[in-house]
């Protein structure tokens, strides 16, 4: 309030937000930011055109968007041609809950255009799915790929957090990416920061951990191999 921003751009899960309630009341002016109810990887991205509005540049964020746009389209085309769908699992557990991608989520949504065979594909929803060990194990044992265990760095700790881990097929065969080890200037995890807005990238990633072939030269962005 003692800074007297011309705006203060916010989010709400709902209309009862009371720190942004408090501010409007004080006179300020908040611009609610619905990103996060976007459910596409372009949807969630297009937002960048909020902000180009909020700092008069309008132009600039349309011609950004519209290169995100484009590369993007060009990187499902080439995955497009790949030859396999390789099996994939997500996630990790928390306590005892396996949180896992709804088939209609923005996370499943890009493995569908990465061309992988996400085994929780066909549940619906675009949130997630709560699952136990047992299901997930019975399911997923076998997948050829493990995208995304949280926050985990390597293989150790992945093992020591849960022994039931190692008995995945992705697991035996090293076959686990991760977003949570690289970390940005301020030790942000760069995945969190930039996906949204960068969905090319991330499509790219997923693109080149399951089809290496179709972009040899390509050096993963967010994602990296635990060891």
């Amino acid at each position: 309030i003692d800074l007297a921003p011309d705006a203060v751009v916010g989010f709400s899960i709902s209309s009862n937000n009371k720190t942004l309630t408090s501010l409007q009341q004080s006179g300020l002016k908040v611009i609610y930011n619905g990103d996060w109810t976007e459910q596409t990887p372009l949807g969630k991205a297009e937002w960048i055109k909020f902000f180009g509005a909020l700092y008069d540049k309008n132009a600039a964020a349309e011609k950004l968007f519209d290169q995100i746009e484009k590369d993007y389209n060009s990187a499902k085309a080439l995955a497009e041609k790949a030859t396999t769908s390789p099996t994939v699992l997500c996630g990790s557990m928390y306590q005892d809950i396996w949180y896992m991608p709804q088939g209609g989520s923005w996370g499943a949504l890009f493995l569908k255009d990465a061309r992988a065979n996400y085994l929780w594909a066909n549940e619906k929803g675009t949130g997630s799915l709560h699952l136990s060990l047992e299901k997930v194990l019975d399911k997923g044992v076998n997948a050829q790929f493990w995208v995304g265990p949280t926050e985990f760095t390597s293989l150790k700790d992945l093992a020591a957090a849960n022994q039931h881990y190692t008995q995945f097929r992705a697991f035996k065969v090293k076959n686990v990416y991760s977003f949570s080890s690289k970390k940005g200037k301020t030790g942000g995890v760069i995945y969190y920061e930039l996906a949204p807005n960068r969905p090319d990238l991330v499509l790219k990633d997923l693109i080149k951990i399951l089809h290496p072939d179709l972009l040899p030269d390509y050096q993963l962005h967010f994602f990296e191999k635990l060891k």
